[in-house]
């Protein structure tokens, strides 16, 4: 792949040669964000570094991903320590000696060892071999560092290998802290930064769209999600437009040419009437706004107080991170839709913002929590992660840039579980008539039971029934089959193939 046919690599390189390589860095930090196997962003990012420990490591990061890159092998060579080239061994002289009388050997006498037979032959005494023997073995035993040491002039103790830079998680020495006290003139402009934060947006987007739409039963959860959207704006339009309020009004309409009550099915009234002449439909359609309104505010204060837990704790450790997991532990003891019904039954005014916010909070502090800490742990022990710390990032700016956008396919998951389990347990409680502030699909469960005893019919109406079960259902699975999708999403295993 040419690194010139991708627009952040060309403009990294540019930024080098025209002499800004503070710039280049905090770009090709960013990139290395959303593709940390790209050689040629390590590569690259080895120009834009003036520290030689930190070269070499991006480097060894470019060719772990391609061993066979010729140029990173080439530039990691120039930073390799020269050899030591030893001097050979310089014998020490041989004093001079008077030649020795050499013994008459006769005819009977043993033989000379063929070492001794040599140096005769070449002309040497044998007090003059037995020297050079034993400068020989003087050497081998350790004297050859002796004799280097006295001709360099260096110390006799093994040699031993250059040192080298620890660790990538060590403060930076000659890099900025951040690209935050850049001087203006330095700085990215203002639109160029909407601009490359759009980019891996949008290509992050199109990805986790991809994955997504891969599961047939995530599509048809967010078609149902749709209808019920659908539902919750016809209400309020049909009520200006089509249906006169003193007969479909969900509180208080009432229908004269209709009795008795409750009634089946009939033109007028799709669904038939309730036992107080309600019309059926507009309740159901009344109570879809509270309902998402339970669901959508349990969603964001579950995935809020979840990743702010989760990545605290992953980030930081330590004791912070014991802190955390204990108090989490403590919230799984108390189930959430347990809870509901404790405070709905104590605050019987709570309306849905309220129901919704604390289940919220009871769910993100527990199980989303725990869940997601998991995540977390992964994501900050990946290379991007290493990079935002070699452009010195402080603990917040790589918490709420790097981190917080990695887990946030996982807090979306939650956040699906969350309305699924906030819906249930709202229903739950207005269906035992615990709170009757405002008209959900369980009040109209509540209401079908208890009227439906006072007028004297026979069995509750099933007519008001089955609509509203079949709501509460659909709307559960939904979300449900929503979250399906979105495990794919964040499931390691299916990114790595994108």
């Amino acid at each position: 792949m040419d690194p010139t046919t991708i627009p952040a690599l060309k403009q990294a390189t540019e930024l080098i040669r025209a002499g800004k390589k503070i710039q280049a860095r905090v770009l090709l930090a960013k990139f290395v964000q959303s593709f940390p196997d790209n050689e040629h962003a390590w590569h690259i990012m080895s120009y834009a570094l003036e520290d030689k420990g930190q070269q070499v490591y991006v480097l060894e990061r470019a060719l772990q991903i391609n061993p066979q890159n010729v140029h990173v092998k080439t530039r990691l060579d120039k930073f390799a320590p020269p050899p030591v080239k030893l001097p050979e061994p310089v014998p020490p002289p041989v004093p001079a000696q008077e030649p020795a009388k050499q013994p008459e050997q006769s005819a009977f006498s043993t033989q000379a060892s063929p070492t001794g037979n040599l140096l005769q032959t070449a002309g040497v005494s044998t007090s003059q071999s037995e020297n050079l023997l034993q400068t020989t073995q003087a050497s081998t035993s350790g004297g050859l560092l002796q004799s280097v040491a006295a001709n360099i002039g260096e110390d006799t103790s093994p040699l031993k290998p250059p040192a080298r830079k620890s660790s990538l998680l060590a403060k930076p020495e000659t890099i900025a802290q951040s690209y935050e006290f850049l001087t203006p003139a330095n700085r990215f402009g203002f639109w160029q930064q909407i601009k490359i934060r759009s980019i891996i947006s949008w290509r992050r987007t199109k990805m986790n769209w991809r994955i997504f739409a891969q599961s047939p039963l995530a599509i048809m959860g967010l078609i149902l999600i749709v209808l019920f959207s659908l539902m919750a704006i016809a209400h309020p339009i049909l009520m200006k437009t089509v249906w006169p309020r003193g007969i479909y009004d969900p509180a208080t309409g009432f229908d004269l040419m209709v009795f008795p009550n409750p009634s089946p099915p009939i033109p007028g009234h799709i669904l038939g009437t309730d036992s107080l002449g309600r019309d059926v439909l507009s309740m159901i359609l009344a109570a879809t706004t509270p309902t998402f309104t339970v669901g959508i505010t349990a969603a964001l204060s579950t995935a809020f107080v979840g990743t702010l837990l989760s990545v605290t704790a992953a980030y930081f450790q330590g004791k912070v991170d014991l802190i955390i997991t204990n108090m989490a532990d403590v919230f799984l003891l108390f189930p959430a839709p347990i809870i509901m019904v404790i405070i709905g039954a104590r605050f019987r005014d709570l309306g849905p913002v309220q129901l919704g916010l604390f289940y919220g909070v009871v769910t993100g502090a527990g199980a989303t929590t725990i869940v997601m800490r998991a995540q977390a742990i992964q994501v900050a022990a990946k290379p991007f992660m290493e990079a935002a710390h070699i452009a010195g990032g402080r603990p917040w700016h790589i918490i709420s840039k790097h981190l917080i956008p990695s887990v946030m396919p996982l807090a979306a998951l939650q956040m699906m579980i969350a309305v699924t389990g906030a819906v249930v347990a709202d229903g739950f409680i207005s269906f035992f008539g615990i709170t009757r502030t405002v008209n959900n699909w369980g009040t109209i469960i509540y209401d079908a039971f208890i009227y439906g005893d006072i007028s004297g019919a026979h069995g509750p109406p099933w007519h008001m029934l089955i609509p509203a079960a079949a709501c509460f259902s659909l709307f559960a699975l939904g979300f449900y089959l929503i979250s399906r999708g979105l495990h794919r999403v964040a499931s390691p295993s299916l990114r790595e193939n994108y």
